[in-house]
């Protein structure tokens, strides 16, 4: 499992520069009305991964805790797959650029590569008895399961302004067309 939980921290910068420089930066996806779907898809994933990253740098999960992460990769499976449904009518009438769809592959690559790995060294445990047992024996340095921590608390921070930015910009669309009232 310390193998797929390497992948994760490997894909996790990857995916802060899709979400930091595409969604947020040059594209503003949440500010688009025709990117709302799409955006949600950005916003599920910002909790999911990390979520089962965070199981991960806690230790093996066993028993439910296995399926509990399995589900999740589950969700972010299909997720990804709304995501790529949505995004081509998201980025009208623009297109996704080769350079954005060359950071998804990479980052679908190293999900499935993920997924793959916590299956197959997780399998053994899927019946145990439903703990999360302790790392021990690892080839992952203390340092990177600091780091690893770290980098969600990124990750998490990232999220919650990315929605942020996005009910903010649903409220004002709803706001300017007369839906909700303006709050004095």
């Amino acid at each position: 499992m310390d193998l797929a939980l390497l992948v994760l921290l490997i894909a996790s910068p990857v995916g802060a520069v899709d979400v930091i420089y595409f969604h947020l930066w040059k594209f503003r996806l949440f500010e688009r009305p025709q990117s709302v779907n799409e955006e949600i898809t950005h916003i599920i994933r910002g909790f999911v991964v990390p979520t089962a990253t965070l199981i991960l740098l806690l230790g093996h999960p066993h028993g439910l805790w296995f399926w509990k992460v399995a589900f999740l990769f589950a969700i972010d499976s299909v997720n990804s797959l709304l995501d790529v449904v949505f995004e081509p009518n998201s980025r009208l009438p623009r297109r996704v650029p080769p350079s954005e769809l060359a950071v998804h592959f990479f980052g679908t690559s190293m999900m499935g590569a993920a997924i793959a790995l916590f299956l197959l060294a997780g399998w053994d445990t899927r019946l145990n008895a439903s703990v999360i047992a302790p790392r021990s024996g690892s080839f992952l340095p203390d340092y990177v399961i600091t780091m690893g921590f770290l980098g969600l608390a990124g990750a998490y921070g990232l999220v919650s302004f990315e929605t942020f930015m996005f009910i903010r910009a649903i409220n004002r669309r709803r706001t300017q067309s007369g839906d909700v009232p303006a709050s004095t």
